[in-house]
């Protein structure tokens, strides 16, 4: 059994060279509509000094487009061009498998599903050839209900991220992952994650900004979605404590520990 290397504590984020930063957005940048202290003042100092960076997330509530309208209300700059999200993973993913007019039962924010209409699927209740799972925070037994009919008559169970909790301003929540597990655990499948821990997200961050792995970083605060894709992208990670605590029972490892930005 090979042992575990222990990550290198940090005092500074600048006691590393790169060339480009990628970051997760819960628990680094903001916690609910909270910025993180300190988060905001780094992002200033990067943008100053023409350093790049591009934010990856999970989370597929928003469109690029209104991640970006809260990053630049917290004082960051920021275009939609510099935001990841699983949701635009997810709607790549089904453009290629599936084509356009295929019948979908999406669970998620009214955003997203009107994602999923304009790239020209079909949402439906029943008879569809995937459901589709994100947060959402009016799921229900209803819900429930119908994703598993669905997939046990066939359907593929696609979930945007497996992250059962996330950061919010006064503590934590159920994340997307728990609610694609029920649904998974009802209906006997193991469903596809679209986010992080899967390295497609963040090559496509690191695409956006015309680097190579070895230039760049990435900020993360859960080890076996944010760091794990980190390096499954040969990114260096880098764990900020400012977000979710490090789960002692994982074998993943930071390269690099931060207390904070």
């Amino acid at each position: 059994m090979t042992a575990l290397v222990s990550p290198v504590r940090l005092a500074s984020i600048e006691e590393l060279e790169f060339s480009a930063v990628l970051s997760d957005l819960d628990g680094i940048v903001y916690r609910g509509e909270e910025a993180v202290p300190g988060a905001a003042e780094r992002f200033n100092r990067w943008h100053a000094q023409g350093v790049p960076y591009c934010f990856i997330t999970n989370n597929a509530e928003k469109s690029p487009i209104d991640f970006a309208d809260k990053i630049r209300r917290l004082g960051i700059p920021c275009s939609s061009q510099q935001v990841v999200t699983s949701g635009d993973v997810a709607l790549d993913f089904l453009r290629s498998r599936y084509g356009a007019g295929a019948r979908l039962y999406v669970i998620g924010s009214q955003s997203l599903k009107d994602r999923v209409a304009d790239a020209g699927f079909i949402l439906a209740e029943e008879a569809t050839e995937a459901v589709l799972v994100a947060l959402d925070r009016r799921f229900d037994y209803a819900m429930m209900k119908a994703a598993v009919r669905n997939v046990l008559a066939g359907a593929e169970l696609i979930g945007t991220n497996p992250d059962l909790i996330r950061p919010i301003a006064d503590g934590f929540e159920p994340g997307a992952g728990a609610i694609v597990q029920s649904i998974a655990a009802a209906a006997g499948v193991s469903p596809i994650f679209m986010g992080k821990p899967a390295p497609t997200i963040v090559l496509t961050a690191m695409e956006r900004l015309g680097v190579q792995p070895g230039a760049a970083i990435m900020l993360g605060d859960q080890l076996d979605t944010d760091i794990l894709a980190a390096q499954r992208a040969a990114v260096r990670a880098v764990f900020v404590e400012t977000g979710v605590p490090i789960n002692p029972r994982s074998i993943v490892r930071a390269d690099y520990v931060l207390r904070r930005l």
